[in-house]
């Protein structure tokens, strides 16, 4: 995203387990679910299921405050595993909840051998490790010289333009596979994390 003004401090958090095997990755296109229930936060425990994760908080829905940004993967192992993502306002509100495999975090700029567990796991970690970084984050989500695409199966205009009028919107930007690149903020109207632009 162009012009990005940055916004909020980011605490990262990585755990890290060993992981084995191997598995060729497919053409990304998983669902997001944006959702608008009340869970608590997911409590992770030494326990835990996850293999990896990484967590941090960072204004998002709120500029005055601070949600709860969280990834991780569970499963036998790094590339075959399942990724949870989350964010949940700073009262315990789940904004959004997606789960995807984890051989999406591969794209275009995996250069290591696909066959090698040391290369794809390598490289997840590193995905994993840099998720929530600081240049995801844009305030405002949308810029003033960006207009308009008809996007209408996943934003409709006013909810684009309520983003964009909004200087405070916070984006977040994510990449899965090599060219399902997703922008979403909080959008005010319609009291949820919408996708704002989707693109490779």
């Amino acid at each position: 995203m162009k012009n990005r003004q940055i916004a909020g401090v980011i605490l990262l958090t990585i755990t890290v387990s060993a992981c084995q095997n191997n598995q060729t990755p497919k053409d990304p296109k998983p669902e997001a679910a944006y959702l608008e229930k009340t869970p608590e936060t997911e409590q992770i425990t030494a326990g835990s299921d996850y293999l990896i994760e990484n967590k941090t908080s960072h204004s998002f829905s709120d500029p005055a405050k601070k949600d709860a940004f969280f990834i991780g993967i569970k499963g036998k192992n790094l590339l075959d595993g399942k990724v949870v993502f989350t964010i949940t306002s700073a009262e315990g509100k789940q904004l959004l909840k997606e789960e995807f495999d984890a051989d999406y975090l591969l794209g275009y700029d995996f250069t290591g051998d696909i066959k090698s567990q040391k290369d794809t796991d390598a490289f997840i970690k590193k995905r994993m490790q840099s998720f929530f970084s600081e240049d995801k984050f844009s305030t405002p989500a949308i810029e003033n010289d960006v207009v308009f695409e008809d996007q209408s199966y996943y934003i409709d205009k006013e909810t684009w333009e309520g983003i964009k009028s909004d200087k405070q919107a916070i984006g977040f930007y994510y990449l899965l596979g090599s060219e399902d690149g997703r922008h979403i903020a909080f959008s005010k109207k319609k009291g949820k994390v919408v996708m704002y632009y989707n693109c490779c």
